[in-house]
C-alpha cells in the first residue's frame, strides 16, 4: 500500500512515516502540494496525510481532486491540524470528506494511537508482516564481517537486512566473493550487536550481488541479543527522529 505525505516539516514526515510502516504502508513525500495534485493520478495512493498548518489553502484543492475520483474507503485522507484550527475549517472536514483530523505533534502517544487506529478503520492492514527482520539505520550499532572460506581474505561490507534466522550482506568489493556458491559454509564470521561482538558461522542461502546468509552457529546467548535488538528498533528510531527534531533540523 502507499501512503503521500504532504508535510512540509521533516520531523512530522519522519515520524508519521515511522507509524505508516508496521501498517504496511511505503510512504511517498512530497513538499510542493501543487507536485502532490499533479501527480495524483500516477501514484494512486491509499492513503494521503496533510498538513494544514503547512499548507492550509491546498489541503482543501487536493481533498477536492481525490474525493472527485474516490471515495472515503478507497483512498483515506488524514488531515494534521496544527494549534490553531477555525472552525469554517472544521466544516470544510465533514464537507469534503475527510476521514479524521489529528494534531500534527504526533510526538504525543495519543495522537500517536488515533493516527494509526484511523488508519485502520479504513484499511485492512498487513497483519502478517514480518516483525523480526530489520533493515540497519544509520543509529543502529550493527555490523558484519566474515574470512573467505579458501582466501581467507577479510571480508567487510553493509548489512542490508537481518533477522533472528540470517541477513543480506552487500560486500564492498563483489570480486571477492564471486566464487561463494549456495550452501556452502562460511567458519570464521563476526557480528557487532550494539556493544558486543559475537562470532558464529553463516551457510550461503543465495551468492549474488546480495548475499544471503543463515546462521550456522550461533549461541543462544548471541541470539537472544539480538532479538532484543531487533524488536527495540522502534525506540531507537523514534529517539533518532526526536532528537532530530530537537536539533532543530527540520
Amino acid at each position: 500500500m502507499k501512503a503521500l505525505l504532504v508535510i512540509e516539516s521533516d520531523r512530522i514526515a519522519d515520524i508519521a512515516r515511522f507509524y505508516l510502516k508496521p501498517l504496511g504502508f511505503e510512504a511517498i513525500r512530497y513538499r510542493n502540494p501543487v507536485k502532490a495534485i499533479d501527480n495524483l493520478e500516477e501514484l494512486a495512493p491509499d492513503a494521503v496525510i496533510m498538513s494544514a498548518r503547512d499548507f492550509p489553502r491546498h489541503w482543501k484543492i487536493l481533498a477536492q481532486v481525490i474525493r472527485a475520483e474516490r471515495d472515503k474507503g478507497d483512498c483515506v485522507i488524514v488531515l494534521l491540524k496544527g494549534d490553531s484550527f477555525p472552525l469554517e475549517e472544521a466544516a470544510k472536514v465533514a464537507e469534503l470528506g475527510i476521514n479524521g483530523v489529528v494534531f500534527d505533534d504526533l510526538g504525543d502517544r495519543r495522537e500517536q494511537g488515533r493516527f494509526q487506529e484511523l488508519l485502520k478503520r479504513y484499511i485492512v492492514v498487513d497483519e502478517d508482516r514480518e516483525a523480526d527482520r530489520m533493515a540497519p539505520s544509520t543509529w543502529d550499532q550493527l555490523d558484519f564481517m566474515f574470512a573467505h572460506p579458501l582466501s581467507l581474505s577479510p571480508i567487510t561490507g553493509k548489512l542490508e537486512a537481518i533477522s533472528s534466522t540470517g541477513l543480506s550482506f552487500v560486500p564492498d568489493l563483489p570480486s571477492l566473493t564471486s566464487d561463494l556458491l549456495a550452501g556452502e559454509l562460511i567458519e570464521d564470521c563476526s557480528m557487532r550487536i550494539g556493544p558486543d561482538i559475537v562470532d558464529l558461522s553463516c551457510r550461503v542461502v543465495h551468492a549474488d550481488r546480495v548475499l544471503g546468509l543463515e546462521y550456522e552457529r550461533l549461541s543462544d546467548d548471541s541470539r537472544s541479543k539480538l532479538a532484543v535488538y531487533i524488536a527495540s528498533c522502534p525506540e531507537r528510531e523514534m529517539r533518532a527522529i526526536m532528537e532530530r527534531g530537537e536539533d532543530g533540523s527540520d
